[in-house]
């Protein structure tokens, strides 16, 4: 028998690093704010309003319009003090700025013709000021942002798909394609530059957990003899774009079982690795409106569409032959579980080889925990309900991710 470990963002939380959509998202906007600084020294004019752009692939996506004199010169030092969206609004109201969006779009067609258009940008970023969000909440955001675009219908009922719709599903993706440019750019500044050589105890820890004998509980369950014990095989499957698994060294050390062969596979990607490009994007085929997307033959409505970036590498295919080669019992830690990846993961969950899912939950501070929540997501991946409930482990028999004793000197 085997094990298949997801790792998602979770794992980069537990390390301290600022991988939520969050930090990303305040972030750019700090970075903007520098940038608008600068232009408003360079071209500003005390008592005139100043309007500093970003621009992708030639589409306007957002601009800080400065209304405030003098006083701008002065506050480079309040912005790095922001750290949350509540701050951020403080700082805008402050100092008469705004956060603008543009509302009609002009198409790429030799008429130019004007349309109105809802950023996903400000979607996003309305919904942070009143609460958190997570990747797969952005990625959700982008179908459904897709799926109001095509659901237009005329008079008599029938599905409108004009220039119109074509521009709108430009600048959709031409939005998607900034975020995820910026995205990179963020996570490779906030990476630590250096990796510890040795983990001590804390790596031996980990790889103990992750290659050590299954719960007494499972083997009962499962009516493992004493020779499967040990999982023979462990795939690392890493929704992470972030090298952070690769701190715990060349498949550390478990004394207990030193003969597993380890695997660990990127499936969405590396940072600024061009044979692994990231994968971003929505990953729900079974939708039933996805039937309707094939049929309007428009290759862009499926540019953001994660089956077809895993055909630029073989990282699926390593899966899949992973899956199909031998029982495997699955470990949770730190992914959401959402709909985003509903293909991979219901293919993954009802495969006849799956026989066990264990989740590592998040212990928050006030001493709540989501397994609960995390049961109610991989619920969704299941048409049998019964083979969904025999699967997953009880929580009595499953550890909070802390368990895994994660933390590492230096990057908490």
């Amino acid at each position: 028998m085997n094990r298949l470990v997801l790792i998602g963002n979770g794992f980069d939380l537990a390390h301290g690093l600022k991988t939520r959509y969050c930090d990303f998202m305040l972030n750019l906007i700090k970075r903007t704010l520098y940038n608008a600084e600068f232009n408003y020294l360079v071209k500003g004019k005390q008592g005139q309003r100043h309007e500093h752009t970003v621009t992708h692939k030639d589409y306007l996506l957002f601009g800080i319009q400065i209304f405030d004199k003098a006083s701008f010169f002065y506050l480079k030092q309040e912005i790095h003090k922001i750290d949350s969206f509540d701050a951020l609004t403080a700082f805008f109201g402050q100092h008469g700025l705004t956060l603008s969006f543009p509302e009609v779009i002009t198409s790429k067609t030799p008429f130019g013709k004007e349309f109105s258009y809802t950023s996903i940008l400000k979607t996003m970023i309305d919904a942070l000021t009143t609460r958190n969000l997570k990747w797969v909440d952005v990625e959700g955001a982008y179908y459904q942002s897709l799926l109001t675009i095509l659901n237009q219908f005329d008079k008599h009922g029938n599905q409108i798909y004009d220039e119109n719709s074509k521009a709108e599903i430009g600048i959709l993706n031409t939005e998607l394609d900034y975020l995820k440019i910026q995205l990179e750019i963020y996570l490779s500044a906030i990476m630590p530059k250096h990796i510890p050589d040795n983990l001590g105890v804390r790596g031996i820890n980990f790889w103990s957990k992750i290659k050590g004998k299954f719960s007494a509980s499972e083997q009962g369950r499962l009516s493992l003899t004493e020779e499967q014990k040990f999982p023979e095989q462990v795939h690392i499957l890493n929704f992470n774009y972030t090298p952070t698994f690769s701190y715990y060294g060349s498949h550390g050390t478990c004394p207990d079982n030193p003969d597993v062969q380890v695997a660990i596979n990127h499936i969405h990607g590396e940072l600024n690795k061009l044979h692994n490009p990231l994968i971003f994007g929505y990953g729900d085929e079974t939708d039933g409106h996805y039937s309707v997307m094939e049929k309007l033959n428009d290759n862009t409505l499926f540019q953001h569409i994660k089956s077809f970036g895993y055909f630029k590498t073989d990282n699926y295919h390593r899966l899949l032959r992973f899956l199909d080669s031998d029982q495997y019992q699955i470990y949770i830690i730190g992914h959401s579980c959402g709909l985003s990846d509903r293909v991979m993961l219901k293919h993954i969950f009802e495969h006849k080889k799956c026989k066990s899912i264990q989740i590592f939950y998040h212990q928050r501070e006030d001493g709540s925990d989501d397994y609960i929540e995390k049961t109610q997501e991989i619920s969704r991946h299941f048409e049998n309900k019964s083979a969904m409930r025999e699967k997953v482990v009880p929580k009595l028999n499953c550890l909070p991710v802390s368990g895994l004793n994660l933390a590492i000197n230096g990057t908490r």
